[in-house]
């Protein structure tokens, strides 16, 4: 899935609200009633048309994030706003605590084509990982208590019940075991489990992996945080990994990594300048 950061140029930037990210409670989903190709860019140009009875030039954008399609039929993944960012895509309660998640295209009483459903259900599990999100709190746009709208179209109860399914997809991403590193190590690098390792590879005893070995990975494992990589502080991290606490206001907040020491399990933040264990954020 291609991923494009619209975040520094998307509509009403500026102008948003803004919210501590340990406010977000629920995850709402929406169609756009459009073509499944159509960006957010396009978007924008209707939520200013004052003569439509849209926001004029005041408007802000309704979705955190769309996912699309491009002309080649790939799946494209736009990130508009911070999470800590307002998005006005419900009632003002919904979206004070909401996260906005848009697929483009009508799907009103028809189902997701299966390559933009498999995007969702990947972006809904990341997002309700990093928000500490039950599958209760995912909900339709024409969930939202006041909202008259048949938005999103498909049926969410459905996608509620796939997330409470663990994924069986097979994995195809792979670690190779350099000096120093342990199955620890390696688990937060790639924002999973050791136990999840264990058993994708077969490892009784988690002491004995070596150098030069290939691990494979669940599919849903992160890439490898990287220096200038933008990560967010976990909602339930507690303590700097120099051991001080970690003040409320840095969770849920967005960070550039500065400096990665000890084998990739400490990341230096910008804007803090404080050490953190990598287990604590999660990629964005």
């Amino acid at each position: 899935m291609k991923k494009i950061d619209r975040r520094s140029i998307s509509l009403g930037n500026n102008r948003t609200r803004m919210r501590d990210g340990s406010s977000i409670r629920r995850i709402i989903l929406h169609h756009c009633s459009t073509q499944p190709t159509r960006d957010t860019a396009s978007h924008e140009v209707w939520w200013t048309n004052s003569a439509a009875g849209m926001g004029g030039a005041n408007a802000v954008g309704g979705y955190h994030e769309l996912i699309r399609l491009d002309n080649d039929g790939n799946v494209v993944l736009e990130i508009n706003y911070h999470p800590n960012q307002v998005a006005h895509g419900a009632g003002w309660e919904a979206n004070t605590d909401g996260y906005h998640i848009c697929v483009a295209g009508d799907y009103t009483n028809k189902p997701l084509p299966p390559n933009l459903k498999l995007a969702l259900i990947e972006r809904i599990r990341f997002n309700m990982n990093r928000f500490m999100t039950p599958i209760e709190r995912v909900t339709g746009h024409n969930e939202v208590p006041g909202q008259r709208t048949s938005c999103p179209g498909f049926d969410v109860s459905l996608i509620r019940q796939e997330l409470r399914v663990p994924s069986v997809v097979p994995p195809t991403n792979i670690h190779t075991v350099r000096s120093g590193e342990t199955l620890t190590t390696i688990a937060r690098m790639h924002n999973t489990t050791v136990a999840e390792l264990q058993r994708l590879n077969n490892i009784q005893n988690i002491d004995l992996i070596r150098v030069g070995q290939i691990l494979r990975l669940p599919i849903s494992a992160l890439p490898s945080i990287q220096i200038g990589s933008r990560v967010m502080v976990k909602n339930d991290a507690r303590n700097w990994a120099t051991g001080q606490s970690i003040p409320h206001w840095v969770l849920g907040s967005e960070y550039s990594v500065m400096q990665i020491r000890s084998n990739n399990s400490e990341l230096l933040l910008s804007d803090v300048i404080s050490w953190i264990n990598t287990n604590d954020v999660t990629l964005v």
